[in-house]
């Protein structure tokens, strides 16, 4: 029986064991999958129990580049860590993240070369998505509410930060902030010209509808939120666990079903 987890702070809401089990269940892999909610600033003291009892785990916030400390390689070119793989006894770091954000914005936007993009927020999720679009070829800016940590992102995916949204004008507007989960607020900085807005991406999937969605959709937007990246690279981190390569789309399908019914 193999044996994994997601590793987080204040995640009891989290998704991820009903994805992953889904996912398991349909491929017939014998499986659990727990949730290992961790005091921040406690992880090291949790070490010795994640690479001792799990074939794998999980990272979400705010331990994506925390863990980095605790590993015996890295495969990513990404500066955080999402996914841990046990494996001859090392413990080597993954990230599935700006696969899940790919897969999503593509659903959402298809081609997004040349296309200006603005993301809100400068955490680990901002970098999945600069990589990703850096990547894309779009027009990368990153703006958020302390400069150095956006100019951070700049430097490492090679795109652009911004000191304030006056004389911006994206076509492709992301928010990567946390802002939103009480389905009132939305992170838009005033100033912000929305003008020639075509797509508003929300990483946030709870509330469905948020309140950036909507101001982006009154811009004329169509938008999205951060439900399909979230499943997309839960899939893809159990290619990674199974060292196999995986029927992303139909693994997809069924497991949107399962996170569907069990939002509503």
């Amino acid at each position: 029986m193999l044996k994994f987890c997601v590793l987080g702070s204040g995640i009891s809401y989290t998704l991820s064991p009903l994805i992953h089990k889904t996912v398991f269940r349909n491929l017939g892999v014998k499986a659990t999958y727990d949730v290992m909610d961790v005091p921040g600033g406690m992880l090291r003291g949790y070490m010795p129990i994640l690479k001792g009892d799990y074939d794998g785990f999980n990272v979400t916030k705010p331990f994506k580049k925390d863990i980095m400390l605790y590993l015996d390689a890295l495969d990513t070119k990404m500066d955080a860590v999402n996914v841990v793989k046990k494996a001859d006894g090392r413990h080597v770091g993954d990230n599935t993240d700006a696969f899940g954000f790919s897969k999503s914005m593509e659903k959402l936007a298809g081609d997004v070369r040349g296309k200006s993009a603005l993301i809100l927020g400068a955490g680990g999720a901002c970098e999945a998505a600069a990589f990703s679009l850096s990547a894309s070829g779009a027009d990368v800016t990153v703006l958020n509410r302390t400069y150095e940590h956006a100019e951070f992102i700049a430097k490492a995916y090679g795109v652009k930060a911004a000191r304030s949204a006056e004389g911006m004008k994206p076509e492709l507007l992301i928010n990567c902030t946390s802002v939103g989960t009480d389905g009132v607020t939305s992170p838009i900085p005033r100033g912000l010209d929305l003008s020639a807005l075509k797509y508003g991406y929300d990483l946030v999937y709870s509330p469905a509808h948020t309140a950036f969605m909507k101001e982006c959709e009154s811009a004329g937007a169509k938008t999205s939120n951060g439900l399909d990246m979230l499943v997309y690279q839960a899939i893809k981190a159990d290619e990674i666990f199974l060292g196999c390569r995986l029927d992303v789309e139909e693994l997809y399908k069924v497991a949107i079903k399962a996170v569907e019914k069990k939002l509503k």
